[in-house]
């Protein structure tokens, strides 16, 4: 197949965004363990209440701690009748995370496109509020989105608590957001999962993603990967 005539075959189908919701969950979240999972809940209530948003923005959750743990695969969030509650413990291992979002990728796209879709760039969300403890995270991130990687995604950023802004900047491809130090981490928290839903809603209105420009109660970082 001609590269226009995949063009148009891809025009004819339903466009979708795989987005991935990349929470941590360690120890120092544990305080907000409970606000955590009511926020998540909001989230799932609102996309099941708008099934515009939720046809277009195809979302998987994946909290992220010594391991990463699936909370929420790629599948119609309709089917799901509650979501798993999250508890938080352990460390801050950003490379075991970014390892699961890349197989999950591969996993949901191939999905997916299985299905007659017509699959846009993935967009992670990574939420943290503290500075990873393994020391070989920047490699897996750097796999992930190896630019010879057709499907490596966008990823934006949101740090509060101890997140550090050095970070924030390696790991966001398109934009990152560091809350102000006059911001509590309960505001912050309720601000990204507001945010998220309106990144959402505005990218399922012009099907394709629609990143903020600014954040209530957030600094914009400047980010070192230029994609």
């Amino acid at each position: 197949m001609t590269t226009d005539a995949y063009s148009l075959t891809a025009q004819n189908k339903s466009k979708c965004l795989p987005t991935y919701l990349v929470l941590d969950t360690s120890s120092s979240m544990k305080d907000h363990e409970d606000l955590l999972n009511d926020l998540l809940e909001h989230v799932y209530d609102s996309l099941v209440a708008s099934p515009r948003v939720s046809e277009f923005a195809h979302i998987s959750i994946i909290s992220f701690n010594t391991a990463p743990h699936v909370v929420l695969e790629m599948t119609d969030i309709e089917a799901v009748s509650a979501l798993p509650l999250l508890a938080c413990d352990g460390t801050t291992n950003y490379g075991a995370a970014f390892r699961e979002v890349k197989a999950r990728i591969d996993m949901d796209v191939d999905k997916l496109k299985a299905e007659g879709k017509a699959v846009l760039r993935p967009a992670v969300f990574l939420l943290t509020d503290g500075a990873p403890t393994d020391n070989d995270w920047s490699d897996a991130f750097a796999t992930l989105v190896d630019r010879n990687w057709s499907r490596r995604p966008h990823v934006i950023t949101f740090g509060f608590g101890a997140a550090h802004e050095a970070v924030l900047s390696k790991v966001s491809t398109k934009a990152a957001f560091l809350a102000e130090s006059s911001s509590s981490q309960k505001e912050a928290l309720s601000t990204v999962m507001s945010s998220l839903l309106h990144t959402l809603v505005a990218s399922a209105r012009r099907e394709e993603l629609q990143i903020p420009e600014k954040v209530p109660g957030f600094t914009s970082v400047p980010i070192e990967y230029v994609d």
